[in-house]
């Protein structure tokens, strides 16, 4: 069933922007411990625009089970 693909490809999206978010904390970490401002790396700019689809990717599933649940209501509808 496609809701299952959904929901499977929201996990997917969801472990992908738990890593991206700890390689961001981990980068600004070292900076607050030793007290000095953030330096920006090509690291840190990559793991923040990175997050941007993945956001994208993770709403357009959550659409999609949305719009298949209200068809399969609307079917059943017609079914009665």
């Amino acid at each position: 069933m496609e809701i299952n693909n959904n929901i499977n490809a929201m996990h997917t999206q969801s472990l992908k922007m738990n890593d991206l978010a700890k390689d961001i904390a981990n980068t600004t970490n070292n900076s607050f411990q030793e007290n000095k401002q953030q330096e920006i790396t090509p690291d840190l700019i990559k793991s923040i625009t990175e997050q941007i689809p993945t956001q994208i990717a993770y709403e357009a599933q959550g659409s999609s089970i949305k719009t298949q649940d209200e068809i399969f209501a609307s079917t059943i509808n017609i079914k009665a």
